[in-house]
């Protein structure tokens, strides 16, 4: 009897020290993949594959809410079939990596579950899904292992007790759905506001404003963000509270954004620096050209430069202030399937300021903005 309720005892300790900041990152990717229609796989050995595919129902099934998209989810642990070829032909080490090399492509999540974080096959199919621009998260407990190194964001379990690691990895994918589920049911539209952080009540200043019936709620995080979907809105507006707003969640000095034609060509862009906002073409074209956002543009894929004195793809800009050299930056691009809208870049004015929660935050942003715009656009083509 003492020995169960020591392991009750240790495990509600274990849930206690769960990062749950790590858990609203993963929640945030996989809503904004469910935004774009990307895909989801889930992939896991053992009790870890059992835990993968009860994921991969709860996703696919769980979350479905009137009027959101559903989860396009794949689980790679639950065909034997292929498996077993993969197995002996190519090795066990391979059975999830050509599964994924088959099917995964840039923009999507592939989610591995281990509880050492050192299962071969499971680091392998994670080097697959770098290599093709998808966002890679690892469930892992013990120290980690080597996956917590590979991935973009890292749901680590503090604890060397098996069973309690793979109790809490199915926890976590109940607290990840369930939240999904919700995402559709919250009424609020989130802006940056001028209000204090201790007046807001929320420690970033943010205040939310009542969303009318043609709102939709993209990837609530730290803090929530929305976007409004009124036919009527104006893109130039929405693309300054865009910017305002990356920059304040992030914790950005200044940034642009710039929106693009059919021909890639820029159609405009906005400035902000230190809170001044101005519209600047122009100037956001020369990046274009030769900048981190021709990169991104050209790569259609999101990117973190820790330490833009050492990145080739950077170009020096007028609001990098003389006397420090070197800044960290992000870029994200605006797509809507496989066109792109545009590209949203954020400076901070030292480097190594950004995270890959950060990046992940601004994608979502990024992806509903870019679906206004591009309803936008469609109208002016009548």
């Amino acid at each position: 009897m003492d020995e169960l309720r020591g392991y009750i005892a240790e495990m509600r300790a274990t849930l206690r020290r769960l990062p749950v900041e790590k858990v609203e990152e993963v929640i945030a990717a996989l809503q904004a993949a469910r935004d774009a229609g990307k895909t989801v796989f889930i992939l896991g050995n053992g009790g870890s594959a059992a835990t993968a595919s009860h994921f991969v129902c709860d996703l696919a099934k769980n979350t479905r809410k009137p009027g959101c998209p559903l989860f396009r989810v794949v689980g790679l642990a639950d065909n034997m079939a292929i498996l077993s070829a993969y197995a002996n032909d190519e090795g066990y080490e391979n059975v999830f990596a050509q599964q994924l090399a088959n099917l995964v492509s840039k923009g999507d999540v592939v989610i591995a579950i281990s509880a050492s974080g050192n299962s071969p096959n499971v680091l392998r199919a994670i080097e697959v899904a770098r290599e093709n621009g998808a966002t890679t998260v690892g469930f892992s407990g013990f120290d980690g292992g080597r996956l917590g190194h590979l991935v973009d964001v890292h749901v680590h379990v503090p604890s060397h007790w098996i069973e309690q690691v793979e109790d809490a990895h199915l926890v976590l994918q109940h607290m990840i759905c369930s939240r999904l589920r919700t995402l559709g049911d919250e009424p609020a539209v989130a802006w940056p506001s001028p209000v204090s952080e201790k007046s807001s009540g929320n420690g970033r200043g943010w205040v939310q404003e009542p969303a009318d019936s043609q709102a939709f709620a993209l990837a609530p995080t730290k803090p929530s963000i929305a976007v409004p979907l009124n036919p009527a809105v104006d893109v130039g507006e929405l693309m300054q509270r865009m910017l305002a707003l990356a920059v304040e969640s992030v914790g950005a000095s200044s940034g642009c954004v710039i929106l693009v034609d059919d021909e890639r060509k820029p159609v405009s862009g906005i400035l902000t620096h230190r809170g001044r906002m101005r519209e600047a073409p122009g100037e956001v074209a020369e990046t274009l050209e030769r900048g981190l956002a021709g990169w991104v543009m050209e790569n259609r894929r999101a990117v973190i430069v820790h330490n833009t004195l050492d990145d080739p793809r950077w170009l020096r800009r007028e609001w990098e202030e003389p006397g420090q050299p070197t800044r960290s930056a992000l870029s994200v691009p605006l797509l809507d399937a496989d066109r792109i809208l545009g590209v949203l870049t954020l400076v901070n004015p030292a480097a190594n300021q950004f995270a890959e929660g950060d990046l992940t935050l601004v994608s979502a942003l990024a992806a509903g903005v870019a679906l206004v715009a591009a309803r936008a656009r469609a109208r002016a083509r009548g």
